[in-house]
């Protein structure tokens, strides 16, 4: 996988009283794939990062949903980084490339939305075991 196939996701939003955003599941200009499991990281100190891996075979479509995270992404031989500080404002992060998030503090609030119920073995937590998969 290489960093072409990042790609950025737009979600609706609808104002009234307050703000609903919408993320639909498997759809076009939503969640492009069937939804297995859902996460959310709060609560990380300034600059703390996480992620920090890899995946074999799940999908991750990562949105800020408060506050503001810098995304770094690497297929191992290039690097991208690329903010996400809005509700709106996803990116689809393909297994093979590894994923690093550095939060703005603890009020920001991350979603991942993920194509694959959690498998420890799927995940690739070395950075040199990585690295070797890419060279």
């Amino acid at each position: 996988m290489t960093l072409a196939s990042l790609r950025r996701v737009t979600f609706a939003q609808h104002r009234g009283n307050g703000t609903l955003t919408v993320y639909p599941a498997n759809t076009p200009g939503g969640v492009p794939f069937p939804i297995a499991r859902v996460f959310t990281l709060s609560g990380v100190a300034a600059g703390g990062v996480r992620g920090n891996h890899a995946h074999r075979r799940c999908s991750q479509l990562v949105v800020c949903l408060a506050g503001r995270t810098v995304v770094t992404v690497t297929d191992g031989k290039e690097s991208q980084e690329i903010v996400l500080a809005s509700a709106t404002d996803g990116l689809l992060v393909p297994p093979g490339l590894w994923l690093a998030m550095t939060m703005d503090g603890p009020a920001t609030v991350v979603a991942v939305f993920c194509d694959q119920p959690y498998d420890d073995a799927d995940y690739l937590r070395d950075w040199d075991e990585f690295r070797g998969r890419h060279a």
